[in-house]
């Protein structure tokens, strides 16, 4: 290999790595983002006492069932860190839907972002 092949591999490698850290503080940042609206959230959870949609939960057409879009932010958050129970937990909290139709949102956010 010569010098300039090297050089042209290494910062290639260097640029990825870089990447994968924007991704991670991406990640990081979301997440403290969400911590700082977790009150707010909390205190209009009276809101959420009903389920919020009135399509089938296994319908593709499920883009918003919150009218919160931080919700599923954190629950895509969640959902890349291989935590999709506590996504399902967090959803039926925030909207008071049963476990089936959480599991059904969290699967449909997988399936989107995939």
């Amino acid at each position: 290999m010569e010098t300039v092949e090297i050089l042209a591999l290494s910062a290639l490698v260097l640029s990825l790595l870089l990447l994968l850290k924007v991704f991670s503080l991406q990640r990081q940042l979301n997440e403290i983002k969400f911590e700082l609206q977790s009150p707010h959230l909390r205190r209009d959870k009276s809101e959420f006492s009903k389920p919020l949609h009135q399509t089938s939960p296994s319908s593709p057409d499920l883009a918003r069932v919150s009218p919160q879009a931080n919700i599923d932010d954190r629950l895509r958050m969640l959902i890349a860190s291989s935590k999709r129970i506590q996504a399902i937990k967090e959803f039926r909290e925030v909207s008071g839907s049963g476990l089936k139709e959480a599991k059904d949102y969290v699967d449909h956010l997988e399936r989107s972002d995939y």
